[in-house]
Parts: structure tokens; C-alpha cells; sequence
């Protein structure tokens, strides 16, 4: 389980330092064109892992006896749907808003223009966080003296690659989930993800739940229940904080440089079970709401001419970027059960897909 978390931090490792560049980077076009280009770069790449979180909180509708524990293993994906691996980026569009920033610095008066790295201004499709810019893309910003259109000043910004480049195409997570039985039909339900560091990317996740099986009012006396089905509600949180600390490897020149990511999940889900002894199969209707928050800090110095920064000038925290979810979910899945040990797969359907797995023990 420890080599399988490493492994998944080195996969968000590599999501958060394809955005570290294309951030550093782009700042050279200015704050607003920077947060312009990370809000469409990082969007999809936000939604899926709420979509991820929100995922695999259930194996059944039925919920433990009281006093009883269970311990999972939580294996889960989300992919990303191809219109989610790329947004159209207008070089036009950049080239008002570099004017406008430019316009505002007092400085000599000066024409932007925004090109593509062949020169076309028509606009393309170019990699999210989540895609691969193949070939790769750039983008040419050149300042030209207002009266003599003599050029003052040429910038060549490389675009960032997205985790495709690197041939996956999922966003995984892995973590251990915990139930227990508290009676009366109820069952409390916790996930978590240790503190952990490897080399300059830091994580932590957990969260917790509350899952009613209104079956239960339906019980015998002797605790025997007759239905073919089990049903029941859920409620639940999860919370993933992540960072990336990359001073040492920074472009631009500052201190104190790091992106931190923050995603709060909501689930509210009605499940459904069959009551069989060995293999049993499950669904339910979930409803989710999540938000994820990803900031750039720390200072930016840019000590040698830009189009947009004529002089040298620094920058703090320059990028806070925030993405809100909402949707309805479908899961169906499957558990097997042998004495104490339970093995369970399921699919969620929604925006983004996510597959989820685990095993687990019963005491």
C-alpha cells in the first residue's frame, strides 16, 4: 500500500510540476493572462479528482451490526473524457488582455501582438493539465514602438504538457477506509491518507461519513430481516490537501515558491443492495458538490525585459485559482464475500468516470 500512495504521489507530482511551468512560465504575459490560461489549464484536472473523492464510499446497502469493524484498501481511477484533455486558446483574445496590462505599466507606448510559434493567430486546441500538446505549442508575444512599429521586445512562451505526455490517461487515488457499526441501523464511516512527503510534493487526505440503513426498521424482533434488499442513505466529506514545493527548480526567480491544492467533497447518496450470502451486487444514486482551490505563492521576480514587465518587478502570490463542482452520479458494483474477507469492484457513471476497488476485513 505504501509503494502504490508513492507511486500515486509521483503521478500528482507530476500533474503539479507541468502546472508549476506552464505558471511560471506564462506569468511573463502578466498576472491576468496567466490566470486566464492556468483556470482553463488546471479546470478538468480539478473536477476529476472530486469526482475521484466522491467515489467509492459504499460496497452495499446494508451496514455493519454494532460494535462490528471493517478495514479497506481503496484503489480508485477517474478518467477524463477527451473533450476534458484539451481547451481552444484564442491568441487574440491574450493579446487584448497583454495590451490592456501593458497599457497600464506607463510605459513607452507600445502595439502587442500574440501569435502561435508558426506564426498563426487562428485558434487551436491546446493540452489541459490532464492532455498532451503534440507537437508542442508555444505562444510569441512581441511589443512594437507605437510610431515607428519598430520591435522592442519578443517572448517565446512554451505551453505546458498535461500527464498525457507521459502516457497515462487516469487520475488515480488510493487510501484506507474504515467502518463502524454503531446500531440502530447506522454506520460510521472514515478515510484517510497519512501525512506524506517525496522529495517536494506533500499530501494528506481524509474524511468521513454516515451511512442509515432504513431496512432495518423492517427487522424481526430477533434481528432477522425477510427483504431481498437492503437500503439505505449516505452522507459523507472528504478533504485532499496537496503542495508543491519547487524553489530550487524555480523559472522565475523569487523565494517561498510552492502551488498548494485544496479539494472539499460532498456526497449525499441513496444505495441499494441485494441480501445473498457469498456474492451480492449493489447501485446507487449519489448527488455530489465539491470545490478545489489551487494557489500559486510565493514572490516572482523578473529581473530581465518582458513584454509586459519593461522594468524589473516582483510579484506575490500571484495566482489563486477556484473550481466548483456539481452533478448526479450512478454506481453499479459487485462484493464478494469469503467469512471476514470481502473483495468489492464498482463503477460510478457521471461527467468523469471512476473505477473502485478494494478489500477488506471484518471483525
Amino acid at each position: 500500500m505504501k509503494k502504490l500512495i508513492v507511486f500515486i504521489l509521483m503521478i500528482f507530482g507530476s500533474y503539479l510540476t507541468n502546472a508549476q511551468n506552464g505558471f511560471s512560465d506564462i506569468l511573463a504575459a502578466g498576472v491576468q493572462a496567466a490566470d486566464k490560461y492556468a483556470n482553463s489549464y488546471t479546470a478538468p484536472a480539478s473536477e476529476a479528482f472530486t469526482y475521484n473523492l466522491a467515489s467509492g464510499w459504499y460496497e452495499s446497502g446494508e451496514v455493519l451490526k454494532a460494535g462490528k469493524f471493517k478495514l479497506q484498501i481503496k484503489v480508485q481511477g477517474t478518467f477524463a473524457p477527451d473533450e476534458k484533455k484539451s481547451f481552444v486558446l484564442d491568441p487574440l483574445e491574450y493579446e487584448r488582455i497583454i495590451q490592456s496590462s501593458y497599457d497600464n505599466t506607463n510605459s513607452p507606448p507600445a502595439d502587442i501582438t500574440v501569435t502561435f510559434g508558426d506564426g498563426s493567430t487562428a485558434p487551436r486546441l491546446i493540452a489541459t493539465v490532464l492532455g498532451e500538446n503534440n507537437p508542442e505549442q508555444s505562444l510569441i508575444i512581441r511589443s512594437t514602438e507605437s510610431n515607428t512599429n519598430l520591435l522592442l521586445q519578443e517572448d517565446i512562451i512554451t505551453l505546458a504538457q498535461g500527464i498525457g505526455s507521459t502516457g497515462l490517461d487516469v487520475v488515480p487515488s488510493a487510501f484506507f477506509q474504515v467502518g463502524v457499526g454503531l446500531g440502530a441501523g447506522l454506520e460510521v464511516k472514515a478515510r484517510f491518507i497519512p501525512k506524506i512527503e517525496t522529495d517536494e510534493v506533500k499530501t494528506g487526505l481524509y474524511g468521513a461519513g454516515l451511512q442509515w440503513e432504513f431496512t432495518k426498521l423492517f427487522e424481526e424482533e430477533d434481528g432477522t430481516n425477510n427483504l431481498p434488499v437492503s437500503v439505505s442513505v449516505l452522507g459523507a466529506f472528504t478533504r485532499l490537501d496537496a503542495s508543491y514545493d519547487f524553489e530550487d527548480g524555480a523559472v522565475v526567480e523569487g523565494r517561498d515558491q510552492l502551488i498548494e491544492t485544496k479539494t472539499n467533497v460532498f456526497n449525499v447518496a441513496a444505495i441499494a443492495s441485494t441480501n445473498f450470502k457469498v456474492i451480492n451486487f449493489y447501485g446507487g444514486l449519489n448527488y455530489v458538490v465539491g470545490n478545489s482551490t489551487t494557489d500559486l505563492k510565493g514572490t516572482y521576480t523578473f529581473r530581465s525585459n518582458t513584454v509586459i514587465f519593461p522594468i524589473a518587478s516582483t510579484v506575490e502570490d500571484p495566482l489563486s485559482l477556484q473550481t466548483d463542482v456539481s452533478g448526479v452520479l450512478g454506481t453499479i458494483g459487485a462484493k464478494l464475500t469469503l467469512g471476514a474477507f470481502n473483495i468489492n469492484a464498482d463503477y460510478t457513471f457521471g461527467e468523469y468516470d471512476t473505477a473502485s476497488a478494494s478489500i477488506f476485513f471484518r471483525i
